[in-house]
């Protein structure tokens, strides 16, 4: 029987890291927090692998793991630092090997402004603009509710039922909320903005591959601010950021029973 690797999965780098392990040779079942992203991120790989729409805690991902799983491979969002959390200690406790996959992060442009936590973004963004593009994801929105009224918020967010109804229960109306799916070119953002005539942009230090990139470049195209929230500090310990290194990794420490990470 081939090993059996848990992918935590939910990013663009899902899919990528799903195929490489079974070309590994590797048994691979998926895990997604959404419905739609069963579709919308491992819909080419229907078939070759199981993915499953699954939001652990702690005791329910160690029931998880005890029926037969070989290794976990993390590839959860960068600020998804629950769920890293609860499985790097679940893994430990278990003795089940654990590899952290996160894409690499970015190095803004001189001139942006950095905020350490949601909260201190939103004290942030009134001394920048009075039309603010927020591009955070819909969790996040809730940080900046209270700004309503004293400043124009527009949300960008993904099409899903779930996210549209946390915009709405940050206070977002159906005029101030677009609901659509990544990816946007530098050309489309640029003109997105325009649209809407933004001053400020908020996004997440989410790196290349969350199309950081392309929103930020955009906005300066526009002149407008940015502000960007970096990513939480002291939860990717060990994390490797290629492709070929996590599979590798999967396969070394399956292989070897190591309770190490990569180093």
């Amino acid at each position: 029987m081939r090993p059996r690797i848990l992918l935590l999965s939910g990013t663009s780098e899902g899919p990528v890291l799903g195929r490489a392990l079974l070309d590994a040779g590797l048994d691979v079942v998926a895990t997604v927090t959404r419905e739609g992203a069963v579709r919308d991120l491992f819909g080419p790989l229907n078939g070759e692998l199981t993915v499953e729409v699954q939001g652990f805690d702690a005791p329910g991902l160690r029931d998880y793991l005890v029926s037969g799983v070989d290794a976990v491979l993390d590839a959860t969002h960068p600020f998804a630092v629950r769920i890293t959390r609860i499985a790097r200690d679940v893994c430990a406790e278990l003795g089940v090997p654990y590899v952290r996959y996160e894409r690499p992060d970015w190095l803004p442009p001189e001139g942006t402004r950095l905020a350490a936590t949601f909260a201190e973004a939103a004290e942030v963004a009134p001394m920048l603009g009075n039309r603010v593009m927020l591009t955070i994801g819909a969790n996040p929105l809730k940080h900046f509710a209270h700004l309503h009224g004293r400043l124009t918020l527009f949300a960008r967010i993904l099409p899903a039922a779930e996210s549209l109804a946390r915009a709405f229960a940050a206070g977002f109306t159906p005029d101030r909320v677009f609901c659509l799916r990544p990816p946007f070119s530098r050309e489309f953002n640029r003109a997105f903005f325009a649209e809407y005539r933004a001053e400020v942009l908020v996004v997440k230090a989410s790196g290349v591959a969350g199309g950081i990139v392309e929103k930020v470049e955009a906005a300066r195209d526009l002149g407008m601010s940015v502000l960007m929230i970096q990513r939480p500090s002291g939860e990717s310990t060990s994390a490797v950021s290629r492709i070929a290194e996590a599979v590798a990794a999967c396969r070394e420490l399956v292989g070897r029973g190591s309770l190490a990470g990569p180093g």
